[in-house]
């Protein structure tokens, strides 16, 4: 008597059995007349709003479908898994997947499997493996040249939707625009309370800085919520791959599930603030604004000078730094974690004063 199981397309981790890898190969046309055999897989990733696991797969016949597969599923945190739920990242993700990357020309991973439950909490996500690649370490920073590429890859998904209509309508993608107005509106709140519970790791004269956003809320939502185009809205060093597949992907973009309808240039101002170290990206931040806004143009975008783009690199800068506050109780507390946030909020409060970004946005 057969074993063989109608199939389920979402599954915890541990239910990912040889059965179910067939069913899902299969169901994506990447294993006719074949099946799997064997599946183990272990961590990996340090994302800290799903969880990855690399699969390792056999075959019968030996070698019928990929060696190696990354999934991604909700976080087992309690936390986490709200957030990614309330917030509608891990619906976004899996819609990104399904809907938006099949039609776009930038460095992603492909999917090969991807749905999310009714509960829009519970997801399965498999990704093509990258590996072997590269990856620098937030928390080092990366240098000019490899944010040169990033600049570029943010280049080509800016223009390819710039003042695209069809999408500025889709409810699913308003979701990041919608938190972070919320988060404004909340701000003076989360500001009064975060000395008692990360005072530790926040100098105060950075919280200062961010809480100048407090008298500026008005007029920072509404620069914010001026649609553009899409916007990974989380673009960092974690998120990103060079050198993948043995050097044959210069860069790769990861971790669509904040994706939404909003403001390009958050994406550049959230790069380098994040990703580079204060010094270098003070060094480099005007030639790799400069080569993000000429790779716009030479993707067809048109009525948008460099002046412009370098105003409103500054001013979203602030972003940067509103997530720093924000994450750090948002999502689940870990060593590395703790170690990230702190920098985050030291580099982006750093690159805020330098650009003097309030003044900017005032003066908007």
């Amino acid at each position: 008597m057969s074993s063989f199981h109608p199939f389920q397309p979402i599954v915890p981790v541990d239910s990912v059995t040889a059965e179910w890898m067939t069913q899902a190969l299969t169901a994506a046309g990447r294993l006719a007349g074949a099946r799997v055999v064997g599946v183990r897989h272990e961590p990996c990733g340090t994302g800290q709003l799903g969880d990855s696991f690399r699969f390792t797969m056999t075959y019968e016949p030996a070698g019928a479908g990929p060696a190696t597969l990354v999934g991604k599923f909700a976080s087992k945190d309690a936390t986490s898994r709200e957030f990614g739920r309330s917030s509608g990242y891990y619906r976004s993700e899996i819609g990104f997947y399904q809907k938006l990357a099949p039609g776009l020309s930038m460095s992603i991973p492909t999917a090969v499997h991807a749905a999310l439950a009714d509960n829009d909490t519970d997801f399965v996500l498999l990704m093509e493996d990258l590996a072997p690649a590269r990856q620098v370490d937030q928390l080092i920073g990366c240098n000019a040249d490899e944010s040169a590429r990033v600049m570029e890859q943010a280049a080509a998904l800016h223009a390819a939707t710039w003042h695209d209509r069809d999408l500025a309508q889709q409810d699913w993608l308003h979701g990041p625009v919608g938190i972070f107005t919320h988060v404004s509106d909340h701000f003076a709140g989360l500001l009064e309370t975060f000395p008692q519970l990360y005072g530790d790791l926040v100098p105060e004269a950075d919280l200062k800085e961010a809480a100048r956003l407090v008298d500026h809320t008005d007029a920072w939502k509404q620069i914010f919520s001026d649609p553009q185009c899409l916007w990974h809205s989380d673009l960092r060093a974690d998120n990103v791959l060079f050198d993948a597949c043995g050097d044959t992907r210069p860069v790769v973009v990861l971790d669509w599930q904040g994706v939404g309808f909003g403001r390009g240039s958050i994406d550049v101002a959230y790069w380098l603030g994040t990703s580079m170290a204060v010094e270098d990206r003070r060094k480099h931040e005007r030639d790799l604004v400069t080569h993000y806004h000429r790779a716009l143009v030479g993707h067809g975008v048109s009525g948008y000078s460099a002046a412009q783009c370098w105003d409103d690199y500054r001013i979203h800068a602030i972003h940067g730094l509103q997530v720093g506050v924000f994450g750090l109780g948002a999502v689940k507390r870990t060593p590395r974690g703790d170690t990230m946030w702190k920098s985050w909020i030291e580099r982006t409060a750093q690159q805020v004063r330098d650009l003097d970004s309030f003044s900017a946005l005032a003066g908007r």
